[in-house]
Parts: C-alpha cells; sequence; structure tokens
C-alpha cells in the first residue's frame, strides 16, 4: 500500500526529528494527491504507527462486503 508507505516515511521521519512536523504534514498532504487535507494528513502522522493494520481491515472488510453483495442470491 503506497499511501501507507507515505504515511509511515512522514510519521517516522516526523517522530524521529528528521523533519518538522508540520513540514511532514504538509509533504503527506501533497504525497496524497488530493486524498487528504493538511487536518486529515496530520492525523495520519499523529498516529502513523496503526495506519497500516487500520488500512488492512478497512481493505479486508470492503473485500468481504464486496463478495458478498455480488453474490447471486440463492434459487
Amino acid at each position: 500500500m503506497a499511501f501507507v508507505d507515505d504515511i509511515e516515511f512522514y510519521g517516522r521521519a516526523a517522530d524521529a526529528g528528521d523533519m518538522p512536523r508540520d513540514q511532514a504534514v504538509r509533504a503527506l498532504a501533497d504525497a496524497s494527491s488530493g486524498g487528504l487535507t493538511l487536518a486529515g494528513a496530520e492525523s495520519s502522522i499523529n498516529n502513523w504507527q496503526t495506519a497500516r493494520s487500520r488500512y488492512e481491515a478497512i481493505a479486508k472488510t470492503a473485500a468481504d462486503n464486496l463478495r458478498k453483495w455480488t453474490q447471486e442470491p440463492p434459487r
């Protein structure tokens, strides 16, 4: 997940002090190509350590629901 890779990259950089937090937030918002507002990017940076597991859970739930919704009803 490239999106999560970006969250982890910028979050780790901000926590390590390699990049100022406000700069990491702006860079993540820019990298998301409109997918995140500054507030969303800030939240993602603040919670970067759990982002992968959260997005994996969302993807699994979406895939499970899609399978359920697209199955032909029993006859």
